[in-house]
């Protein structure tokens, strides 16, 4: 066997990094702050939007049952679905696309 083996297998010694918690050396600390606060101010945007689209789902299902004659009702909810779920597809593969 040689010398490298016994060593560790020839790897270089695991490097620690000093500052801890204050992150890397002329980073300003208040820099993660404001960034964990703005991404905390996005997530509360985001559930207030989620939340006002189910509702608006809902009232527009409500919609469809009063203004619609009972025989056309599968129909419109059948169309009004394809319009969400295409939308989405759409919503989802321009995100994808510009990530």
């Amino acid at each position: 066997m040689n010398g490298e083996s016994e060593k560790g297998g020839g790897m270089p010694p695991a490097t620690v990094q000093q500052g801890g918690a204050q992150g890397s050396p002329g980073k300003d600390p208040h820099s993660d702050l404001k960034t964990l606060f703005i991404q905390g101010l996005y997530a509360i945007i985001f559930l207030f939007i989620f939340i006002a689209a189910l509702q608006l789902y809902f009232s527009i299902q409500e919609f469809i049952s009063r203004w619609f004659s009972y025989d056309y009702i599968p129909i419109v909810n059948s169309l009004y679905f394809l319009v969400i779920i295409i939308g989405g597809i759409y919503l989802v593969l321009s995100y994808i696309k510009h990530r």
